[in-house]
């Protein structure tokens, strides 16, 4: 039987109730952490992110039978026109599906064109501007599935960019009512635990970083990082919402939590504390980090308990995870073959907005694909993965076909279960370089999140080469351009 981990930690937003009964879901494999990613729980539960922990985040159903809310005689905002029909199957379609133009053109009223303007700007990168019209949005009142939506990604994005004291205070400036309020209520939980924290601070060299990168047996890049003077290895899982610490890790290194309050979250042997902290001084080469925020998780769920070959019995120990809300901030590039990462500051080309950038966040890294055929998928970026996976909704869309399969998937904090299908052979246009993966594991089939993933991508593209990512442009290639041409198994 083959074997393979995958490893994240991410929320999921999902949209699978009605509006009038939402709540939140937030997965996190232990490669990675809560508050983040919009992925759907149960296939992956099953299938995949073995590792996760599972916590209360944020969910969104669009409502078919929702009706605008009429403004009372002392609202400040004046009542909307009359309207019939707000709800668009082809709207939110191409929302959740992260295709734009669809999103812009499918908008039959102002709320829905200025919410699609929100979420161009968001895949564009320019936060700033996506916050501010995220906002207006939700606070309009002509269409309450806009509003509350634009709730969800506002927080969302608030959180992306570390404004916590906006994001705990958020439903004070909310005109949603109580019930929709709800949605975003764990999101401002973080908010509020990580409020006092002091602002973080990059020291960059003047030079690029060039350091050793190693990569575990399953799979993983990982690096050595020093944490308040002591050394530690750390994995890094662009699948990860946030950076995490173990708790042994933070006891050596005197890492205090923000808080005695806990964050409590679900794992899959029960429930566990979760601490906000700060990493006061975090240096990677001579790159330092100050004030990096992070999250403490008990020491005994950061194992990866497998029977892979080169796992120890009792399982693969993992100090800490540096997450994509650190590794976004670098241009970096992992050689796994050369066993080196190279590490600089990033500097942005042209406008944030800028067309034809592969990467974009929107709740979660994906990576803009094609298949053989020239169809367009979004994929989840997840280097804690040790493999790539394809949603079971694209497989026809995808020009793929899928075979049955006995391959064990194994993540931290969980022995493994096992797969039934895989596609022998996938053909992805990645960054303008053709990938032919084999034996990509088939998960789901996983409908109706916030933001569909098409699949997930795994660090087995280092295969075919140094894997580059600059998130500030929207950057993921895999080795070096070649035209187009195939590269060589």
């Amino acid at each position: 039987m083959r074997q393979t981990c995958i490893g994240a930690i991410g929320t999921n937003i999902l949209v699978r109730i009605p509006r009038t009964h939402a709540h939140v879901w937030a997965v996190a494999l232990l490669t990675g952490f809560l508050c983040g990613d919009a992925q759907s729980v149960s296939a992956l539960e099953d299938q995949q992110r073995e590792s996760r922990l599972v916590t209360q985040e944020t969910s969104f159903q669009p409502d078919a039978s929702a009706l605008p809310i009429s403004a009372g005689p002392d609202s400040a905002l004046p009542a909307p026109p009359p309207t019939t029909n707000l709800y668009s199957e082809t709207y939110w379609s191409a929302f959740a599906d992260v295709d734009l133009a669809t999103l812009r053109k499918a908008a039959h009223n102002d709320p829905e064109a200025r919410f699609a303007e929100a979420m161009t700007l968001l895949a564009g990168g320019d936060f700033e501007r996506a916050e501010s019209a995220f906002a207006a949005a939700s606070q309009q009142r002509a269409d309450v599935n806009v509003a509350v939506a634009a709730q969800v990604m506002l927080a969302t994005t608030l959180r992306y960019q570390r404004k916590w004291s906006q994001l705990r205070d958020l439903s004070l400036s909310s005109a949603l009512s109580a019930p929709d309020q709800l949605l975003t209520s764990e999101l401002e939980q973080w908010g509020k635990a990580f409020a006092d924290a002091k602002p973080q601070v990059i020291e960059f060299p003047n030079e690029p970083q060039l350091l050793p990168l190693k990569v575990t047996a399953v799979g993983t890049p990982m690096i050595r990082v020093r944490i308040n003077g002591n050394y530690y290895n750390f994995w890094l899982d662009t699948g990860s919402s946030m950076t995490v610490v173990s708790s042994a890790v933070a006891a050596d290194a005197r890492i205090a939590a923000l808080s005695r309050e806990a964050l409590v979250v679900r794992t899959f042997a029960g429930s566990a504390p979760v601490r906000a902290a700060s990493l006061a001084r975090v240096e990677i080469g001579s790159i330092v980090i100050v004030n990096c925020p992070a999250v403490i998780i008990d020491d005994a769920l950061m194992y990866l308990r497998a029977s892979a070959q080169g796992v120890p019995p009792g399982g693969l120990h993992v100090d800490g995870i540096i997450g994509w809300d650190t590794l976004r901030q670098f241009d970096l590039t992992m050689d796994y073959a050369g066993g080196q990462i190279t590490l600089a500051q990033p500097v942005l080309r042209g406008s944030s907005a800028d067309a034809g950038r592969m990467l974009a966040w929107v709740g979660k890294p994906l990576v803009e694909v094609a298949t053989k055929g020239g169809t367009k998928l979004h994929f989840m970026l997840d280097t804690g993965a040790q493999s790539t996976f394809l949603n079971a909704t694209v497989i026809d869309k995808a020009g793929a076909s899928a075979k049955k399969s006995d391959i064990r998937v194994f993540g931290i904090a969980k022995t493994g279960r096992q797969t039934d299908r895989v596609v022998p052979f996938l053909t992805l246009n990645v960054g303008g370089k053709s990938l032919r993966l084999q034996d990509v594991i088939v998960y789901g089939p996983v409908l109706s999140s916030l933001i569909n993933s098409d699949g997930i991508l795994g660090s087995d593209v280092a295969r075919f080469g140094p894997i580059h990512i600059d998130a500030t442009n929207g950057v993921f290639t895999v080795g070096a351009l070649t035209g187009g041409e195939d590269a060589a198994e």
